[in-house]
Order: structure tokens, then C-alpha cells, then sequence
């Protein structure tokens, strides 16, 4: 009985040398990302030109000077990880399989955590005209996976000789819509994370969310992986959004109208980049860069390029 018992002990040991050891392994292999001098970021790649949030977009994004993409990620019901910032297929901007107009009474009818990829991936979401954008160009084009996304942007970037793209990686959760709308946080972050390891991509992107919750699982999970908080409460100053999210992120994005240049020099205090969203006039952009701001997410990369493109 005692040979047993010390079997066990022994046995147990091992395993919980094993899981212990590849925890440490799992966190020491982040590094921050490279993030440039100053952040050109394309939202949604280039929403004021190309359909938002696909490939095309993500490609003329970079091809205007973007050194920084945007990408707001949902998963499907078969568990692909996809690139759309709602949570259901948007009638404003998309169109059905037959090109047909999406009924106003089934606005919130086709929500993608509910539908399996292939389904997904058959409405159009570049032809029909968005009254938002009118300088869109219209294009036939289709939701893609981040997977995908990932391939044709590292495939644009290496057959122009470019600098590979930094991504910023915009996680769509929500403690209300749980399940709901979306993964779980930890579940939504493990995926993302699987395809970052998978796409050999390195250090190159950074993770961002409104949430705190998948951010506080990046910090805890993935130590050393660059994290953004997004915030558009202007009832919430920067010292109390940090205290929610419990440590001080690398990138504090607010929406832009929010910064101050007492926000600029609490972020400097702290050592975190100040990027705000999402500014789209060249009269803001040029407001926010004497301000200081470490860089500017926008619709246009094509109108930041033109006044920030030395920095």
C-alpha cells in the first residue's frame, strides 16, 4: 500500500510538474509589439474607401500609408473566428446571397454567432451603396476569417516588399450579450490567440476591447502580449478606467473628442501611447497631433498619410 501511495505521490508530481512547466513556457513567449513611432491606423481598414472589415479594405488601407489595421472579431456558431464589427449581418451596408435588400423587420435577424461560417459568408456586404461613405467604391465581397484576412494581408504586404502590418485586434465582447452575441471572453481570446501562433505573425498585432474582461485575461494569460482600452465614457476619467481594468494598459484609446493635454501627460506619466478613435478630418487629425497623441485611428489612412506621413 505504501509502494502505491508513493507511486501516486511521485506520479502526480510529474503531472503537475508538466502543467506547471507549461504554464511558464506559455507565458514567457510574448513580446510587445513593435509599434511604430507614430500609429497610422486604418479602421476597419479603410472604411471611408472599401467595404469595412475585409480583405480589400485591409489592402487599401496599407497601400495608403496605414501602418496599423483594425479588425473587429466575432465567432461563428462552428466556432470560425471572423472579421465583422456587429454582431449581425447589417442591412445599411449588406445584401443577401441573391443580392437582394435585407427587410428592415429582420435588422437583428442574422446574427453570426448564431449562423455556421458558410452561411455567414454568403450575404455581401461591399455592393450595396452606404449613405455614411459615399466614396466607398462597391465591390462584391464577403465577410472573411481572421485566418484568411491574415494570409492575403501578409501575402500584399510580402509580394509589394512592405514592412509587415502591425494588427490590432479588437475583441466584440459584452457582459450582457455573453453567449449571446459573441464567445466568452476567455474562450473569444484563446482562438485569437491560437490563429496569432498559427499565422507565425510574431509580435506583430496588439489586442483591444471596451470590455475589460478579455483584456484582464490577455494580462493574466498571455503576459507581455500589447493591450489597448478602448473608452467613449466622458463620464469616466482615465484614473478610474484604469482602476476598473486593474493595471495600466499600453495603448489608452478614447474616443478622440475625450483627449486633453492633461489626458496626454496622465498617459505619458504611465508610459501608455495615447491613440484615439476614430477621427476622420484633417482639421482633427491636425488638433490631436499638437496635442501629442501617439498616433490616430481613422477612416481615412489616405487623409493621415498626407499630414502625418513624416512622423
Amino acid at each position: 500500500m505504501k509502494k502505491h501511495l508513493t507511486f501516486l505521490t511521485v506520479s502526480l508530481c510529474a503531472v503537475l510538474f508538466v502543467f506547471a512547466d507549461c504554464a511558464a513556457q506559455k507565458k514567457k513567449s510574448w513580446k510587445g509589439a513593435p509599434l511604430p513611432k507614430f500609429a497610422r491606423e486604418g479602421h476597419r481598414g479603410t472604411r471611408g474607401l472599401m467595404p469595412e472589415n475585409t480583405i480589400p479594405s485591409m489592402i487599401r488601407a496599407i497601400a495608403e500609408g496605414a501602418n496599423i489595421i483594425e479588425v473587429d472579431i466575432y465567432t461563428t456558431r462552428d466556432g470560425q473566428v471572423i472579421v465583422t464589427h456587429d454582431p449581425y449581418i447589417n442591412r445599411e451596408f449588406s445584401l443577401t446571397a441573391e443580392g437582394q435588400e435585407i427587410p428592415e423587420a429582420d435588422a437583428r435577424k442574422y446574427i453570426v454567432h448564431h449562423m455556421d461560417y458558410a452561411e455567414v459568408r454568403k450575404f455581401d456586404v461591399g455592393s450595396k451603396p452606404y449613405a455614411a461613405y459615399p466614396q466607398q467604391k462597391k465591390i462584391r465581397t464577403y465577410i472573411p476569417t481572421f485566418a484568411e484576412l491574415i494570409d492575403s494581408v501578409e501575402q500584399y504586404t510580402k509580394s509589394h516588399k512592405l514592412p509587415g502590418t502591425i494588427y490590432n485586434i479588437e475583441l466584440k465582447t459584452s457582459v450582457k450579450y455573453d453567449s449571446i452575441y459573441n464567445a466568452k471572453p476567455k474562450v473569444l481570446v484563446d482562438a485569437v490567440m491560437d490563429i496569432v501562433k498559427q499565422k507565425n505573425i510574431g509580435n506583430r498585432f496588439y489586442i483591444q476591447s471596451f470590455d475589460v474582461r478579455p483584456l484582464q485575461v490577455v494580462h493574466q494569460d498571455y503576459p507581455g502580449v500589447t493591450i489597448g482600452f478602448l473608452t467613449g465614457d466622458a463620464k469616466k476619467t482615465p484614473a478610474q478606467n484604469i482602476t476598473e481594468l486593474g493595471f495600466y494598459p499600453d495603448i489608452y484609446s478614447p474616443q478622440y473628442k475625450l483627449v486633453t493635454p492633461q489626458m496626454k501627460q496622465e498617459c505619458k506619466q504611465h508610459k501608455m501611447r495615447l491613440i484615439p478613435w476614430t477621427v476622420n478630418t484633417t482639421e482633427e487629425m491636425q488638433s490631436l497631433i499638437s496635442i501629442g497623441v501617439d498616433g490616430i485611428i481613422t477612416d481615412y489612412p489616405d487623409r493621415l498619410m498626407k499630414i502625418a506621413g513624416n512622423r
